[in-house]
């Protein structure tokens, strides 16, 4: 009797030897794939900027929106709506008015205005003025004299950064002002008028 309880007593043991090897098995098989770190994620693609520049013919309104989202304080105080220009826009911009107008094409721009930039502004005319595509732009009082002064600081640091709004939507510009400013990189420079090549002379004959 002693030999048979002995007997079960050790089948007792090594069935719970075994049931710990198989937790112990399971346990390790557990903390193995706990630690196994998730694939690493994707990193989604830079979206490109859109390009703000616009196509001619331009809308003198999409002109409008663009500098108020650059930060340019304008107050509207009426607008016009015609042949040529088809549309204007009379605004304020730091307290000198600011004319935005719009042609049916750039060709029909330089007909009606007859926008020189190799020029400076005469009688009747804005001190600064620009030109990009179709947009035509007047900033300042007109010129009430066939000489115009120089304006103040201010007003010619504010044509700056209206200038620097203006490039990225209409550029190259083209300007004609009282005091020329800095254009942004890559506009239009004046262009330069064409030397004429001097005739050959004739040789005189021996």
């Amino acid at each position: 009797m002693p030999g048979h309880v002995s007997s079960l007593g050790w089948r007792l043991t090594r069935i719970r030897i075994v049931s710990m090897v198989f937790a112990m098995g399971a346990l390790a098989a557990a903390c193995g794939s706990a630690a196994t770190p998730p694939p690493p994620s994707e990193t989604p693609a830079p979206t490109p900027s859109p390009n703000p520049h616009l196509s001619e013919p331009a809308s003198v309104d999409a002109v409008y929106q663009a500098l108020r989202k650059a930060g340019l304080a304008m107050a509207v105080n009426t607008a016009n709506a015609g042949k040529e220009p088809i549309k204007t826009l009379y605004l304020t911009y730091e307290a000198w008015p600011l004319t935005l107008e719009q042609f049916s094409s750039a060709a029909e721009l330089r007909t009606t205005t007859g926008f020189d930039p190799e020029t400076k502004p005469k009688f009747g005319e804005a001190a600064f003025r620009f030109v990009g595509l179709n947009i035509y732009v007047a900033y300042g009082p007109h010129v009430q004299r066939s000489s115009p002064s120089v304006p103040d600081p201010r007003f010619a640091t504010a044509a700056a950064r209206l200038a620097a709004a203006l490039d990225p939507l209409l550029g190259p510009l083209e300007q004609s002002s009282v005091q020329p400013i800095a254009l942004p990189t890559g506009a239009a420079s004046p262009s330069a008028v064409p030397t004429k090549k001097p005739k050959p002379t004739k040789s005189a004959k021996p």
